[in-house]
């Protein structure tokens, strides 16, 4: 076994024997007040060296930008595992949906231009409602559009409407649960809901799905049906959903053939 101060000797002869390849130490030779910056308040100075090289100094702002970037990565994160993407959804991109018809071509240039814009649509409180016989691509595109907005660091959840109401039901049995899905869908910054219409629609679900859109008020949706309008206004309840669902809202027709059926998807 080595004598463990020899050790230590052999690295400081080493650390000795390696200084010239370090470049020397600046020193600085004079400092510059520039004035207090308007974002974080520091005061700002400039610091001279004796290589010639200058350094501004007393600005938070970099430091603060990074630590956002970095929270937002991790909550946007946490919005994707809270996701329920079934199959390869969550591969789905806009190159790899190939329009069949007009109505398709159409929907999917309105879906690029909604994810690769998002921070206008954010703004604007813009949302959407993809509408359409079933294996048309209306889930298609929606999850395309979370895959551009979640690489862009923004909160994104991708719920089936059923799979949202199966995680509400059981988190009333679970006081434990350290982020309940409704808070969640509620401070997404773009909740997307698949399959509107898709359950039984009794009368707790559609309470609970009423709660929610209500809630998103003001906030980005996108939501995906096969249900005609009529059905979605078939009761009071129904209607009152709607409505809601309505708002700020751009409706996406697709009504061409099942990609399931031979089709391009």
């Amino acid at each position: 076994m080595k004598n463990p101060s020899h050790q230590i000797a052999n690295l400081m002869q080493h650390a000795v024997d390696n200084s010239e390849d370090r470049p020397p130490l600046k020193r600085p030779i004079g400092s510059e007040h520039l004035g207090q910056c308007e974002d974080c308040r520091g005061n700002v100075r400039l610091i001279k060296f004796d290589d010639g090289s200058e350094k501004e100094t007393g600005c938070r702002c970099e430091a603060k930008r990074y630590a956002n970037d970095k929270q937002r990565a991790i909550n946007a994160k946490s919005y994707e595992k809270a996701s329920a993407l079934h199959g390869d959804y969550a591969e789905k991109t806009f190159n790899d949906y190939r329009a069949a018809d007009q109505a398709q071509a159409r929907a999917l240039k309105l879906s690029k231009r909604y994810a690769e814009a998002f921070d206008e649509m954010l703004k604007k409180k813009q949302n959407l409602y993809f509408q359409g016989r079933p294996g048309t691509g209306k889930t298609h595109l929606a999850a395309a559009i979370r895959k551009v907005v979640r690489d862009q660091n923004y909160k994104v959840l991708f719920l089936s409407l059923p799979d949202y109401l199966g995680k509400v039901k059981a988190e009333f049995d679970n006081a434990n649960t350290t982020y309940p899905i409704y808070k969640m869908a509620v401070d997404a910054e773009l909740l997307i809901l698949d399959d509107v219409g898709a359950n039984r629609m009794t009368d707790w679900e559609v309470s609970e799905i009423f709660r929610l859109v209500d809630a998103r008020n003001g906030k980005c949706t996108i939501y995906t049906t096969n249900l005609k309008s009529s059905d979605m206004t078939a009761s009071i309840g129904l209607s009152r959903i709607f409505s809601r669902m309505m708002a700020n809202t751009e409706t996406i027709v697709l009504n061409g053939d099942d990609y399931r059926i031979g089709g391009p998807e």
